[in-house]
């Protein structure tokens, strides 16, 4: 994925609802996943599912993440010869906003995964928000990258 790409992320329904589930099960620690799908031809990336995995961040801090490499492994293989790929990852801000946060800026190395962001006001919130980022530009003079915002649409009734 160049830093044209994508146009726009394209959802289901049925999986926003697997990510807000996992992410308010996770409060009032950070929750992420992966998420697998599809390139399409018109520069838009359509998302097909979504893998919650384990926060194995190691910090102590309750506003850090880091997607358990195992499960990242076992996905990329079973993907493997299939039409998906690993297209993003998604993780819980709780408490703030679905913006990226410079520890975001600074741990985000793969230009072409979709970083979704979930803002959480709570265990219990019932309409998060949801944003989707595209890392651009090379790190810069601090290890930081730069993030543009992606058009993320929700396809069926939320």
């Amino acid at each position: 994925m160049s830093e044209a790409h994508p146009r726009a992320v394209l959802m289901p329904a049925e999986v926003r609802a697997v990510i807000l589930d996992h992410v308010r099960a996770g409060w009032p620690a950070e929750a992420c996943g992966l998420l697998s799908g599809r390139d399409r031809p018109d520069g838009t990336v359509r998302v097909e599912a979504a893998h919650p995995t384990a926060n194995v961040d190691t910090s102590g801090r309750p506003d850090r993440f880091e997607v358990d490499p195992a499960a990242r492994i076992a996905l990329t293989r079973a993907l493997r010869g299939g039409p998906c790929r690993i297209v993003g990852h998604f993780h819980s801000h709780p408490g703030s906003d679905p913006v990226p946060s410079e520890t975001d800026r600074r741990a985000a190395y793969e230009p072409d995964l979709v970083w979704l962001i979930i803002g959480l006001r709570g265990g219990d919130d019932p309409a998060p928000d949801l944003t989707a980022w595209a890392v651009v530009g090379p790190a810069g003079p601090e290890g930081a990258v730069g993030f543009r915002p992606v058009v993320l649409r929700v396809e069926g009734p939320i």
